[in-house]
């Protein structure tokens, strides 16, 4: 099945447990975003894990350099994911998949800004790594108007025929959530499409529901 991921990117840490609290019910992994863990520190994933043990916990660390030491804090606080940059080099990459594997948990490696995030897929398989993030830029949305197309769906379809876990973020909402009907994906990340709405756990809902009926298998 599926997983729903729920991208945590308040700034303020308890936002982000009541957040977390209301969405629960629908979501399979609890992220702690960057802004939110740059904000408020380690110890959010700490208290998420604390809060929801039931959880997957992903700490959105986008470690570039120093992998393994940024990876080891995170395992400590409680992570059972930590993600990493595609854009990175192979040897932080290979550090922060090394502690993972030490730690019996996952690292995630994110492709934003990576030129060919299927070949940098297979390069990064190569070292180990069994999950990989399909993310279109927010940035490039506000300031270019990218949106999810036949293109990047086209990309998450070569990812996935690699054979390893892939999941999908950036601009994410109910209403595009079709386009990758038939697409093997791992897990969707939501974050503006539920935190943003005024009913958070209505619209965790209505989207955990669309993502069952879309991959019901």
């Amino acid at each position: 099945m599926v997983k729903m991921q729920l991208a945590l990117d308040t700034l303020d840490g308890d936002e982000a447990l009541r957040l977390a609290a209301l969405t629960a019910p629908f979501v399979n992994i609890l992220e702690a975003g960057t802004p939110l863990i740059k904000s408020v520190g380690i110890s959010i994933v700490t208290r998420l894990k604390a809060a929801h043990p039931d959880k997957l916990i992903l700490a959105d660390l986008k470690s570039s350099d120093v992998g393994a030491y940024e990876a080891e804090m995170a395992f400590k606080a409680g992570a059972d994911i930590v993600t990493t940059q595609g854009i990175t080099t192979l040897a932080t990459i290979r550090e922060v998949q090394r502690e993972a594997d030490n730690w019996k948990r996952r690292a995630e490696v994110d492709m934003t800004g990576v030129e060919d995030p299927a070949a940098r897929t297979r390069q990064v398989q190569e070292l180990g790594v069994s999950l990989a993030l399909y993310h279109r830029s927010i940035d490039e949305e506000t300031t270019k108007g990218a949106l999810w197309d036949e293109k990047s769906v086209n990309t998450v379809r070569a990812m996935c025929a690699l054979g390893l876990d892939v999941a999908i973020a950036g601009g994410i909402h109910y209403d595009n959530l079709p386009l990758l009907s038939g697409v093997p994906i791992y897990g969707v990340v939501i974050g503006r499409g539920i935190t943003a709405q005024p009913d958070p756990a209505a619209a965790a809902k209505k989207i955990a529901e669309r993502i069952r009926k879309i991959w019901h298998d």
